[in-house]
């Protein structure tokens, strides 16, 4: 009996310990480490939009123009037609303009010829404003232009007068490179002389005058 009375307590103790080691309490649980996860970080690229290519800008190219001259004809007021004469030829000169006028243009030169009339001359002058010439500069600035003389006999211009059909009056300007020494009442042969080492560039407008009205 004595035996039986030592092992069950200590086989009473052994059991509790046991008990105690598989049950653990909330008290000795080991503690529950909760995952985190890192909020992701976005990165902005910057977006870099090229800068367009500008063209680059191109030189007018020159050219010679007048309102004198509407859809090829030339206008009456310039013609056989006008009021304005001299010794019964037409002297009001139609305006011009000039755009484009080359760099380094020293001066501008011009000639008014008709190829339908014998290469007959209209109008010789040098030294012109590159601004442009105004309605009868012929007349009006004078003073300022150097002219020569037209084939009807006279220094400056001498408009349009066909004697029969219709002719083509081309007005050629020239942009020079240097200054030309000529005097007032030249020809059209010492024009060409004294500009033909001197041209950068050339220019020009055509217009149609008839001898009858239509």
């Amino acid at each position: 009996m004595k035996r039986i009375s030592i092992w069950f307590p200590l086989i009473t103790a052994a059991f509790m310990m046991t008990a105690a080691c598989s049950s653990p309490t909330k008290e000795n649980a080991p503690p529950v480490i909760a995952e985190t996860t890192a909020p992701a970080i976005q990165t902005a690229t910057a977006s870099v939009t090229p800068s367009p290519v500008l063209p680059t800008e191109q030189p007018l190219p020159f050219s010679v123009s007048s309102s004198g001259i509407v859809k090829d004809v030339i206008q009456d007021a310039y013609g056989a037609r006008a009021e304005q004469k001299r010794g019964g030829i037409p002297s009001r000169s139609f305006p011009l303009a000039f755009l484009g006028v080359p760099e380094n243009t020293a001066c501008l030169a011009l000639a008014m010829i008709d190829p339908d009339g014998g290469d007959w001359v209209h109008w010789l002058a040098v030294d012109l404003p590159v601004t442009g010439l105004s309605e009868n500069a012929s007349i009006d600035l004078a003073s300022d232009l150097i002219q020569g003389k037209n084939d009807f006999g006279f220094t400056g211009y001498g408009g349009p007068t066909p004697p029969s059909g219709t002719h083509t009056y081309i007005v050629t300007v020239y942009a020079l490179s240097g200054s030309v020494t000529l005097e007032n009442g030249f020809s059209l042969e010492e024009f060409h002389q004294a500009i033909d080492d001197k041209i950068l560039e050339t220019a020009e407008v055509r217009g149609d005058y008839s001898h009858e009205l239509k």
